[in-house]
């Protein structure tokens, strides 16, 4: 009979805790685990602390840009509510109905920034990041990327003031006017209305500090 060489352990039953090769590899990953869930959690506390310093710098920048606007006009600055200082806003029949358009933006994107009560945040138009209502015309650029939350304001560089009047074709058609943010206030008529100048008319109780020279409102 050929004999048949077996090894101890296979004969005889070792206990879990004399396994080394298995308990060092349960250990690594149980380190491993722990290590994971350790980084998720310092991650979330950082953000929350982030965000949280966020806020409170804005606040601070808020109230510094709002006290030098002031003191630029002469008027204080409504931390409230973008519609509750007229400054910020005009009104325009549309069709049937008169509706509160905020100066600088684009028609198109009107219903973005319409006045509801129960609306309590705004999202920016490129980067979809949510911030307070009261946040928007603060003078302080919390969108970067376009500059929607600053339409009637120079405070963010990337973004655009479209000009009240909007050169279209008698079928709706047309491209829309607007000049860079930087050029809102700054003295000079951009826009052929002069409606980028609005600061100065509204401050000195002017009807407008720049000349209309637009020729149509349509053209064919």
């Amino acid at each position: 009979m050929r004999k048949t060489w077996v090894k101890r352990d296979n004969i005889y039953y070792k206990p879990f805790y004399k396994q080394k090769l298995k308990l060092t590899l349960i250990g690594v990953i149980g380190m491993g685990i722990l290590f994971f869930v350790y980084q998720l959690v310092y991650i979330k506390l950082v953000g929350q602390e982030d965000t949280a310093r966020s806020d409170v710098q804005h606040e601070r920048a808020h109230q510094k840009a709002g006290a030098e606007l002031a003191n630029a006009n002469g008027t204080a600055v409504n931390r409230a509510s973008p519609w509750g200082d007229t400054k910020f806003a005009y009104v325009e029949k549309i069709g049937s109905y008169e509706r509160k358009i905020l100066r600088g933006i684009r028609l198109s994107d009107l219903d973005r920034y319409s006045e509801r009560p129960q609306a309590v945040s705004f999202r920016c138009l490129a980067s979809g990041r949510e911030i307070p209502w009261h946040w928007v015309n603060d003078d302080y650029c919390d969108c970067p990327d376009d500059g929607s939350d600053e339409p009637s304001t120079n405070a963010c560089q990337q973004g655009r003031y479209f000009c009240r009047f909007q050169k279209r074709h008698n079928t709706g058609r047309g491209m829309d006017l607007f000049v860079p943010s930087a050029w809102v206030n700054d003295g000079v008529c951009d826009c052929c209305d002069g409606s980028d100048e609005w600061l100065t008319s509204v401050a000195a109780g002017l009807p407008g500090a720049c000349r209309n020279i637009c020729k149509t409102k349509y053209f064919l």
